[in-house]
């Protein structure tokens, strides 16, 4: 009796150990805790820690769990969440990174999001995921506004070379003078002078009157491109065909300070003031002599008409 009692007892001594063990084995999963403002669930989470005992020294092990987590990934953030726990273990883990990038370009909607993607993938050295986000911020942009709408955006997050993109994308979309004036006051503002240079120079190529010349050197006097004012004046002289064209040039001179300029339109409009009253004088004299003559003939057919001598 006494020996069928200690057989009991050793065996539900043996009982508790077991569950004492299955307890202390299940006990750090029960006890585990989730990652404070991650976005990633806690399977996610759990293939990470695991893969992180490779991640430096052997990154080809740490990738399955990697990539398990990012099979996980729905959406952006997590995907930068993967890309950035993989960070502290440098360069071993770029190919983990690059995974990551490119999946996240593929849930890109809207230009934040690829503003956002260009960002991170320039920063994990992934140039040609930058490029693609590249491509689509400029691709899906049409119109000049919209352009110029990206362009501040990237360069407030200093992606000067896509701003630089899109805004020579919208000066091409610029089919107007005003259009035109707008892209080089933005260009200015953005710190672009090669850009704004550029449109200024060309709307002063393409206006051929100088009166309209005139017009346009003080919309384009706060660009504070002072070459490319005297450029304009230089070629509105030589543009000018009457004396209120010289008269143009002349105010706009003495208001740039170009003193030089100034007076060649005074010599230039006072040489052809006196040119025009001479050839007026002159058509006044033709006219003139032209009615004497008329008369003259008129008088001489009356008095053949009359049987009068006309004369020698």
């Amino acid at each position: 009796m006494k020996r069928s009692i200690s057989v009991h007892l050793r065996w539900q001594a043996l009982a508790l150990a077991a569950i004492g063990g299955i307890l202390l084995t299940s006990q750090p999963a029960l006890a585990r805790k989730s990652w404070p403002g991650s976005p990633l669930t806690d399977e996610a989470q759990i293939e990470l820690e695991r893969a992180s005992k490779y991640m430096k020294n052997n990154p080809a092990k740490a990738m399955p769990g990697i990539m398990n987590a990012l099979n996980t990934a729905t959406d952006i953030p997590k995907c930068l969440a993967i890309a950035a726990y993989t960070e502290r273990y440098g360069h071993p883990m770029l190919e983990a990174r690059r995974a990551c990038i490119t999946k996240a370009l593929t849930f890109c909607q809207t230009r934040e999001d690829y503003i956002q993607l260009a960002l991170k993938a320039r920063q994990y050295g992934c140039f040609e995921v930058t490029r693609s986000a590249v491509n689509n911020l400029v691709g899906n942009s049409d119109s000049v506004d919209e352009l110029l709408d990206l362009a501040h955006k990237a360069q407030e997050v200093a992606l000067n070379d896509i701003s630089h993109l899109a805004m020579e994308k919208a000066y091409n979309k610029a089919d107007s003078v005003e259009e035109a004036l707008k892209f080089a006051r933005e260009a200015k503002v953005m710190g672009m002078e090669d850009l704004s240079r550029k449109a200024t120079k060309e709307l002063i190529d393409d206006e051929p009157e100088a009166h309209e010349l005139c017009a346009l050197l003080r919309s384009i006097e706060p660009l504070d491109h002072k070459d490319l004012n005297r450029y304009l004046l230089k070629k509105a002289i030589d543009q000018c065909r009457t004396v209120s064209d010289y008269r143009d040039v002349y105010d706009c001179a003495r208001r740039t300070g170009h003193a030089d300029i100034l007076k060649l339109a005074e010599f230039r409009g006072r040489k052809m003031q006196i040119l025009n009253k001479y050839n007026a004088s002159k058509a006044d004299y033709q006219q003139k002599v032209e009615a004497a003559r008329a008369q003259q003939g008129q008088q001489q057919q009356q008095q053949q008409s009359q049987g009068l001598p006309t004369g020698f």
